[in-house]
């Protein structure tokens, strides 16, 4: 499973746009001290109610406190968050709901990792001494499978028939077809770079219009006509340039109605949490965003016959093993200096064929920041030596 960290929680509120760190959350959590223990900018204590929408935490001020013997930094301006008893109560739901996202291929581990998160905030509520009724409910986690779109092909087909114009259903169609390698290679299928390639792609067409068809001098002669060259999209009736601003919004709204009306009301079998995205759109929802922290610990050896096309083409440098490539793939889930953390096996620091990796992707891309050599026995009873290291982006 990869699992990724978004660690920065978006916060609003008066007087100013301010923003909780994840040591903050950490801190009032009670893993590295007290929130009191934190440098501040500014000798302020916020106080107020904490809510949540898509932005992230919503604070209704309600008073500040001076705390004079809090340690400051000189240059303002800027507040320490803490709402303490809110904070404490809401940071497990907003964390499960905002910062945690992983990716698996088997909707079997998908469900326990979900469970694992719930169970872990339920722990953490507990320990702050709160009822079961006094706890908030955590409504949705971002823990997803990597699988196909859902429905039959009579269904999509039909879907995709009733997108206006063309262009947007043959897009979809597209991704549709894509989509059907999910399932083997998990979030090696960089679906989110397919959709920005197709769009780019209609709207060059576009751009450039179809050549028209050579003319013959005299008409009447029996000679053949070069064919006009097939064109791979339908872009009549769009006559706005505009259109392709928004044709990614739209292909993606189109895809996340589709995935919810093909679970048509089955979803409860599925879904661990009532708001959980949709079957393979909530895929594609996690592979469009960019991360923090990506942490894995992804399988070996050579591709599946299913995947090994698409992965020797998206990933050329490191096609000759899946963890390589995963690794790859992780580092562009990064945000700038994010840091990826592996376990897989070690021979990819010395075996030849892993050159390209340790040259184009450790030594420029992502160095290391630590390592260690672990050796056999330390993966269940994989037969393999194993490294465990981090990776760091440039900034």
């Amino acid at each position: 499973m990869v699992i990724a960290l978004d660690e920065r929680v978006q916060t609003r509120g008066m007087p100013s746009r301010v923003m909780a760190s994840r040591a903050v959350i950490e801190g009032l959590l009670g893993k590295t001290g007290s929130a009191g223990s934190q440098q501040v900018d500014r000798a302020g204590l916020l106080v107020g109610r904490l809510t949540s929408d898509s932005d992230g935490i919503i604070i209704t001020v309600s008073d500040t406190v001076e705390l004079p013997d809090v340690p400051l930094r000189a240059e303002p301006p800027g507040l320490l968050i803490a709402l303490a008893d809110d904070l404490r109560r809401e940071a497990p739901k907003l964390i499960v709901e905002h910062n945690l996202h992983g990716i698996d291929i088997d909707p079997r581990a998908v469900q326990i990792a979900a469970l694992a998160l719930w169970l872990r905030a339920q722990k953490t509520w507990k320990n702050l001494g709160l009822k079961a009724l006094e706890r908030p409910r955590i409504a949705r986690s971002n823990i997803v499978t990597a699988e196909p779109m859902p429905g039959e092909e009579d269904m999509r087909r039909e879907f995709t028939a009733g997108l206006k114009p063309r262009v947007l259903g043959q897009i979809v169609d597209e991704v549709f077809e894509k989509m059907k390698l999910a399932g083997e290679a998990g979030s090696l299928l960089k679906i989110e770079e397919e959709i920005k390639d197709a769009v780019a792609a209609a709207g060059k067409q576009w751009r450039e219009g179809p050549k028209p068809e050579q003319q013959l001098l005299f008409p009447s002669m029996d000679a053949p006509r070069p064919k006009q060259q097939e064109l791979r999209f339908d872009v009549k009736g769009i006559t706005d340039e505009r259109f392709w601003d928004q044709a990614e919004d739209r292909i993606l709204g189109a895809l996340k109605d589709y995935a919810e009306q093909a679970e048509n009301g089955l979803a409860v079998r599925r879904r661990l949490f009532a708001e959980d995205a949709a079957r393979g759109f909530a895929f594609i929802d996690l592979c469009r965003r960019r991360y923090d922290v990506v942490l894995m610990n992804p399988p070996f050896g050579e591709p599946a016959k299913a995947s090994k096309a698409l992965i020797e083409k998206s990933f050329p440098r490191t096609k000759n093993d899946v963890y390589a490539a995963f690794v790859e793939r992780g580092l562009g889930l990064l945000r700038a200096a994010g840091r990826l953390g592996a376990i897989t096996s070690r021979t990819g620091f010395f075996l030849s064929s892993f050159t390209k990796w340790r040259e184009e992707i450790l030594l420029k891309e992502a160095r290391p920041t630590v390592f260690a050599d672990l050796g056999y026995g330390v993966m269940d009873n994989a037969m393999v030596e194993a490294a465990a290291y981090c990776l760091e982006t440039g900034r």
